[in-house]
């Protein structure tokens, strides 16, 4: 057996790289202590992989998972889980519950911006990925949120209350069976 029939073949390419891209190849080259050859294999491999799983789910909304999750500030939850526990807080929760949801929703209202984030839609969609709700623009200036569980009406409703008094927006919330309609009443805005 020849040391060519145990080796994968490959096959050579020459590449034009810009100054930056160059040092970042090497640097990845340096830190992973491989071959340049083995940083471009992987690399072209994992954007090959990137792009299939984009045809399914949208990068910008795994981007906004990631950075909720890299905070430590949330946890994942079953969706059932969810529901049983919003089922036995709405028929339980005393006032002091409700006023502490509002305080939580005004401290992240303060947090997304600090963010940069302070259009209401663009909020809505950030947060679309916490799995709370879908979201979907009726208009310029409504939005409807079609919630994951039934019980979460109230918890919404306080939070997202409180989000948008922090972010000095004006919004009138209405709730439904499984859906909130948020109005961007900013600026003396109507439907």
């Amino acid at each position: 057996m020849t040391e060519r029939d145990t080796k994968e073949e490959v096959k050579r390419i020459t590449v034009s790289l810009d100054d930056e891209t160059a040092k970042m190849l090497e640097a990845l080259a340096n830190s992973d202590k491989r071959s340049v050859s083995e940083i471009v294999r992987f690399s072209v491999s994992e954007y090959y992989k990137l792009r299939e799983v984009q045809k399914y789910v949208d990068p910008e909304f795994v981007g906004r998972i990631v950075d909720l999750l890299s905070e430590s500030e949330h946890v994942m939850v079953d969706v059932s889980l969810w529901a049983t526990i919003l089922e036995e807080l709405n028929r339980t929760a005393n006032e002091k519950f409700w006023e502490y949801v509002g305080k939580i929703g005004r401290e992240y209202g303060f947090q997304l911006k600090v963010k940069g984030l302070n259009d209401i839609f663009e909020v809505l969609k950030y947060m679309e990925c916490l799995n709370w709700y879908h979201v979907k623009a009726s208009s310029s200036n409504t939005y409807t949120l079609i919630l994951t569980v039934r019980a979460e009406v109230k918890l919404l409703s306080v939070f997202l209350q409180n989000l948008f008094n922090a972010l000095e927006k004006s919004v009138e919330l209405i709730e439904g069976v499984r859906k909130i309609i948020v109005i961007d009443k900013t600026n003396g805005k109507e439907l």
